[in-house]
Parts: structure tokens; sequence; C-alpha cells
């Protein structure tokens, strides 16, 4: 069953600039396209200890600040390598001006 955790206020959420978070001790990112919000692991699952909203963000392709892995962060997509697997893609919901995440 979906737990649903208040992660940030909408207006923090700027588009073209990832969020990071924390929900329920794990390392999220949020991303905002227009009037939707989406929300992807924050950690590269290449170099574990890497926070990709450190890196370049282009659209929807996120950059991996350590060795350049792209991701796409609507769909948790690896895009090339070094990394092999998809990030971790977490329910978004907005409420009351508060974005939700589940978990």
């Amino acid at each position: 069953m979906t737990q649903w955790h208040r992660a940030s206020s909408l207006e923090d959420v700027w588009e073209g600039t990832p969020l990071p978070v924390t929900v329920e001790g794990r390392p999220i990112a949020l991303y905002r396209f227009g009037d939707r919000v989406h929300a992807v692991g924050d950690l590269c699952p290449h170099q574990k200890d890497v926070k990709l909203s450190d890196g370049y963000l282009d659209g929807e392709t996120i950059e991996c600040p350590m060795h350049q892995s792209c991701f796409n962060v609507c769909t948790g997509e690896v895009l090339n390598a070094p990394a092999r697997e998809n990030l971790p893609v977490f329910e978004v919901r907005i409420e009351d001006g508060d974005v939700f995440v589940g978990v």
C-alpha cells in the first residue's frame, strides 16, 4: 500500500531546477514541468554517493556530475553508460499547493 508523504511546497519546485528532498529516509529529487512534478531517486545507481540533483538538467534528462550517465527524470530510464540501472520512480500528487510523494 502506498503511503503518501509531504515532500515540498509546490512553489519550492521550480521548473528547470531539481529539488533534492528526503522522504522516509530516501533521497529523492523533484522535477517540475509546467503543472507536472516527477519524483525519482536522487542517487546515481552507478556511483551511489553522488546526488544527481547536482548534475546538469537538459529538458527531461539529468546528467550525473561524476561519470556523465544520463537519466530520464520522468521515467527513471538510464540513457547511457556507465550506469546500467534505472532510477526508482515515485508517484506524485499535488494537494492544496503541496507535493506529496508515495513510497
